[in-house]
């Protein structure tokens, strides 16, 4: 977490890779978060529904986003949040995630940044992109 003086619009926020992913880690989404979708664990469903097999859950990828949001002050300033899912996330897949500020304005005498924010995979593909608006604390 920075103090929102610091950011320019332009600035990229830090970022990671991650993976590669596996169906490990689906399997133990589905267990942390409830979603038991067998298109995530279960290579066949994956298949049938014309994937080549499982695929990560959306929400994997979002949270993996989020980790680049926080960022910008933490969960309290974060106002919005938004993601667009593009390409499944396969096993295999190296996540890069990362955005970049693109407005600073005042709203009701408090400073708010926007930014970008994207999960492109080793293939160059975005996997899924996104915003986020954060609030800085009262001073």
């Amino acid at each position: 977490m920075s103090s929102f003086a610091t950011y320019r619009v332009g600035d990229e926020l830090p970022g990671f890779e991650t993976g590669p992913l596996t169906p490990e880690w689906f399997g133990r989404y589905a267990i942390a978060s409830g979603d038991h979708n067998p298109l995530h664990t279960d290579p066949a469903v994956g298949r049938a529904a014309g994937h080549g097999g499982v695929i990560a859950h959306g929400m994997l990828v979002m949270g993996l986003l989020s980790r680049v949001a926080a960022h910008l002050g933490g969960p309290g300033a974060l106002q919005e949040f938004r993601t667009r899912f593009q390409e499944p996330t396969r096993p295999g897949d190296r996540l890069r995630c990362g955005g970049r500020i693109t407005a600073i304005y005042e709203r009701d005498g408090r400073t708010c940044i926007e930014a970008e924010l994207w999960a492109i995979g080793q293939d160059g593909g975005t996997r899924a992109s996104g915003s986020v608006v954060a609030v800085a604390p009262h001073q």
